[in-house]
């Protein structure tokens, strides 16, 4: 999707990963700099005309980003499907915190502590 134009190239802006995102979070800046970064990004990918919204569905709120985000925050069933890759990157690395139990973890019924996991015989 990459493009020349009056003898330039011009690559295509990614959302996932977008470089000046990343720049305008992470760099030593002011508050105004990060702002007109973050916007310049914002504006490079509004204006590549290419449909950034990743969901297999063609639904009526297809690419209108606020729209959807605010029917899944009303109906907290699940998330958007833009969402799931970069929430499953942080769950992946959360459960590598805890050696990749997750798979023996069984969820707690009425408060009790799960069992699954032995604590060591206390020494006394």
């Amino acid at each position: 999707m990459n493009e020349w134009k009056d003898n330039k190239y011009i690559p295509t802006p990614k959302v996932d990963y977008n470089e000046k995102m990343i720049r305008q979070q992470y760099e030593p800046m002011t508050a105004k700099e990060q702002y007109d970064l973050k916007m310049e990004a914002l504006e490079e990918i509004r204006q590549s005309g290419i449909d950034y919204c990743s969901c297999p569905e063609a639904c009526p709120h297809h690419g209108k980003c606020w729209e959807c985000v605010l029917i899944h925050r009303g109906h907290r069933d699940h998330l958007p499907y833009c969402m799931w890759d970069m929430v499953n990157e942080k769950l992946y690395a959360m459960e590598r915190l805890t050696e990749g139990s997750m798979k023996q973890w069984k969820p707690h019924k009425d408060g009790e502590i799960p069992k699954q996991f032995p604590c060591p015989p206390e020494k006394g």
